[in-house]
């Protein structure tokens, strides 16, 4: 009997070993259809993508039920990636600075519902330049962690460098005094890194600890031996993969908004990450947080503020998914930094979440559809629950609208993109978006429209705290854009189109170091009029973007449109007696 027991034992575990698995032995031949299929598609999907390396865990309950690593950590010197393998998980790592804040709130040491002030004096920032619907409230620790606060998201000179800067916040902080608030707090969802990276500094001096020493300990209380927000323990550089772009290796950089983004880890840890948070809170060394605390992070929190439709924000935790929602309560985050992407996701009513972190530029869309296809298969086999399709718009029967309700819709519309262009035609609308493609839209009995062909989506005009907006309603509804009028030029704005050099980039920036496409900030804009507005281009990670200006007088203008950059100033400055433009952070002289 002992022998056959120890035979049992030696087999199961070559098993086990044989799949991945780091632990939860007993429960990984439940998931043999979830890991081998996930296996292809990982292989697959890296091969497309240009992928070097990847690794993942997979968490039923308590138990680390699959973990292995893919491809490459090191190619050069020919080291595969595992489970240990450590990455840049990018801003997954704010819901690890949320975790700290709400410590730091269930401890009574801070109030989240307090002004920042409170916590950091020394900010300031200027109102801003449009108004909302009501009066505006203070910034809070609580619109900071729902991306509500209305402060300047990306004010990224500097933030990714070769070198840590220890006083990057500090300068933040000068550069927001000068600043407007993109919107007034809780007015719309506006992500916000320079927040998120504040809220490091509020952690620091309501501890009386450092960021860093604060959120080691944080760490070790839940089990995450091998990771840290700063490359200051051995087994992170010993384990750490190289960052790629293409298949080509590309340098590391520090990034000086730790709190918003920085942390070194590997799947174990994370996987450690997951059981506290499916645990209520709980990890193995004792409580990381109440119940009712992790609880209230992962309560909708956007409740009531019209132009979030039907985005579902929590405290830093986003807590809808429509490829996931069938099944129940849910919570993800995904990260980016130069060259590392990360996506982390938790079916909360199941037990279930996965982590998938890569090495590689081109792997955004890679993990985030890896992650959301475990957890499909994975729910399957431990429930039966088939994956469902996310729901579009119900249907709707085509309909007439008088001609002058169709023209009273016509106009510019600026998105994300730069603006879109509606036409009123006979019977219909002609939208045309940034990118040049046209369509036409009907209108339908529900007094929305679509295309005569198709309902998967569906365009809505209304307003919405007092904004004219245009609405897109697919599998969840959202914001297309907002109605501008164009104002005339004058001439003194008129004299300024043509392109400008950035004059103040941080000269460890890493965008002096890694191809155009992986730049975070833009070295040259360029000021045109089209269709009579005044538009700045730019380039920031990908094609060039277009950002609607409205002069507000000689040197202020506001970026118009709603949502992430948009609502803030183009200020005209003067330095050294000559006129530079001042956008997000960065000084642009003509050229």
């Amino acid at each position: 009997m002992k022998y056959f027991g120890r035979f049992c034992f030696v087999s199961l575990l070559v098993f086990c070993l044989a799949l991945g698995v780091i632990g939860g032995c007993k429960k990984a031949a439940g998931y043999s259809t979830t890991i081998e299929q996930i296996t292809a598609l990982i292989e697959q999907r890296m091969q497309e993508n240009q992928v070097t390396g990847l690794s993942i865990a997979l968490v039923d309950g308590q138990d680390v039920v699959w973990a292995k690593g893919f491809g490459y950590a090191d190619k050069e010197n020919d080291i595969k990636a595992t489970t240990e393998t450590i990455y840049e998980i990018g801003s997954v790592s704010k819901t690890i600075t949320a975790t700290a804040v709400m410590q730091l709130h269930e401890q009574g040491q801070l109030d989240i519902d307090r002004p920042l002030t409170d916590y950091l004096p020394e900010f300031s920032i200027q109102p801003p330049l449009r108004s909302g619907p009501t009066p505006a409230g203070p910034i809070t620790i609580r619109t900071m962690l729902t991306h509500h606060s209305g402060i300047p998201g990306d004010l990224l000179n500097g933030a990714f460098a070769l070198e840590l800067d220890p006083d990057y916040n500090e300068r933040l902080l000068n550069d927001l005094h000068h600043e407007h608030a993109y919107y007034p707090p809780n007015f719309i969802y506006a992500y916000s890194n320079s927040a998120v990276s504040l809220l490091g500094e509020v952690v620091a001096k309501v501890s009386g600890q450092s960021f860093k020493e604060y959120t080691d300990r944080l760490f070790e209380d839940m089990g995450m031996h091998h990771s840290s927000f700063f490359l200051n323990k051995r087994s992170l550089e010993e384990n750490l993969s190289q960052g790629y772009f293409k298949e080509q290796a590309v340098d590391h950089f520090y990034i000086n908004i730790p709190a918003a983004g920085s942390i070194l880890s590997n799947v174990s840890d994370m996987a450690e990450y997951i059981k506290m948070v499916l645990a209520g809170g709980q990890s193995a060394n004792g409580s990381v947080l109440r119940p009712e605390t992790l609880a209230e992070m992962l309560t909708r929190q956007s409740e009531g503020i019209p132009l979030d439709f039907s985005w579902s924000q929590g405290l830093i935790w986003v807590l809808g998914d429509p490829e996931l929602d069938y099944a129940g309560r849910l919570c993800w985050h995904s990260g980016a930094s130069i060259v590392f992407r990360s996506h982390l996701e938790i079916l909360l009513d199941h037990q279930l979440g996965v982590v998938v972190l890569s090495n590689s530029g081109t792997a955004g869309v890679v993990v985030q559809e890896i992650a959301q296809q475990a957890l499909k298969l994975a729910l399957k086999e431990k429930t039966g629950i088939e994956p469902v399709e996310p729901p579009g718009p119900p249907y709707s029967s085509q309909t007439t609208w008088p001609q002058k309700e169709l023209e009273a819709l016509a106009g510019i519309y600026v998105t994300r993109g730069g603006y879109d262009i509606v036409k009123a035609m006979p019977g219909a609308l002609e939208w045309t978006g940034s990118t040049g493609t046209t369509q036409r839209l009907v209108p339908l009995e529900n007094g929305r429209f679509a295309s005569p062909n198709s309902q998967e989506s569906q365009i809505e005009f209304s307003e919405v705290s007092e904004r004219d907006v245009m609405i897109g309603h697919r599998t969840r509804t959202g914001l297309v854009g907002e109605r501008y009028q164009p104002v005339p030029l004058s001439p003194v704005w008129r004299d300024r189109l043509g392109k400008y050099e950035i004059s103040n980039l941080d000269p460890l920036d890493c965008s002096r170091f890694v191809p155009e496409e992986l730049h975070i900030v833009s070295l040259s804009i360029e000021l045109v009029e089209r269709d009579g507005m005044l538009i700045i281009e730019y380039t920031i990670q990908g094609p060039p973007g277009r950002l609607v200006i409205e002069p507000l007088g000689d040197t202020l203008g506001v970026i118009r449109g709603l949502g992430n950059d948009r609502g803030g100033a183009v200020q005209v400055v003067t330095v050294d007696g000559e006129e530079q433009i001042q956008l997000w952070g960065s000084l642009y002289k003509k050229s």
